[in-house]
């Protein structure tokens, strides 16, 4: 396909039906969930379902380049990620009174970067990574220049095919390029947070092992909200949304913004 001169290569791959995104109407409040870096819907499938029990209509997009396979996501960048969520956005707002914003990790800095420009009146963070433990990450925009990823360890082993799948084509993997994109995106939230005035919930998990509590603080203290508050999960790692404590995290995040 070519558009402008330019030729524009899709890969040829599939989403895997955990990832296909997720919407289901309800009332006239929306919640916009923003999922995170090589993950897909299926992070907020509970608490989507869940928010829409409580009345709300929900909506859970795939990110460009998440849950097909590799190669699709090796040909996207941070602007794609960005418009997506933005999009969704908009046409949440087009038909909805109010629309709430919940983003985890990657999806989280996308969600701070919103919540700064469209001032939501409801913002929830989960895990967001505005700082990870693992510094090389400041190197990935040097890194890329010599390699797009790079096995990396990992003995989990998925029943379901679907995540089986994704493990394989994403999780087996670290990303230098695509990383450096995620980077560039934790500069902007840092940034965007103190021009936040949402009424924000702000969530971490203590067995985190990507996002360090300094991200939760750095947050909770530099944002200009009257109301917010910080919630700790003691048991709960990274995706606390898909976790042994995921009940309690979307009991706490459903009624923040009731």
């Amino acid at each position: 396909m070519t558009q402008g001169g330019e030729v524009m290569e899709f890969v040829n791959t599939k989403t895997v039906k955990k990832s296909v995104p997720i919407f289901i109407e309800g009332g006239n409040r929306a919640i916009l969930f923003v999922h995170g870096f090589t993950g897909s819907p299926h992070d907020f499938e509970y608490m989507a379902k869940e928010a829409n029990r409580a009345g709300f209509t929900v909506s859970v997009p795939r990110l460009p380049g998440h849950g097909t396979c590799g190669e699709d996501f090796l040909k996207t960048t941070s602007r794609d990620w960005l418009r997506r969520a933005f999009d969704a956005y908009y046409d949440l707002k087009a038909t909805h009174d109010d629309v709430a914003i919940v983003g985890l990790s990657m999806g989280g800095v996308i969600a701070l970067i919103m919540a700064a420009q469209l001032k939501p009146k409801k913002l929830v963070t989960l895990a967001a990574a505005t700082h990870v433990f693992d510094k090389r990450i400041q190197l990935t925009p040097f890194i890329s220049l010599f390699t797009k990823k790079m096995n990396r360890e990992n003995g989990e082993k998925f029943d379901d095919p679907d995540l089986q799948y994704l493990k394989e084509e994403y999780w087996s993997y670290n990303w230098p390029k695509q990383s450096a994109q995620l980077y560039k995106l934790m500069k902007m939230s840092r940034k965007a947070v103190p021009e936040i005035v949402s009424e924000t919930l702000v969530v971490a998990a203590r067995k985190d092992d990507t996002v360090p509590m300094e991200a939760a603080d750095f947050i909770y203290k530099n944002i200009r909200s009257e109301k917010r508050k910080m919630l700790v999960f003691e048991r709960s790692g990274h995706v606390l949304s898909n976790d042994v404590e995921k009940e309690d995290v979307a009991k706490a995040v459903i009624e923040w913004l009731v």
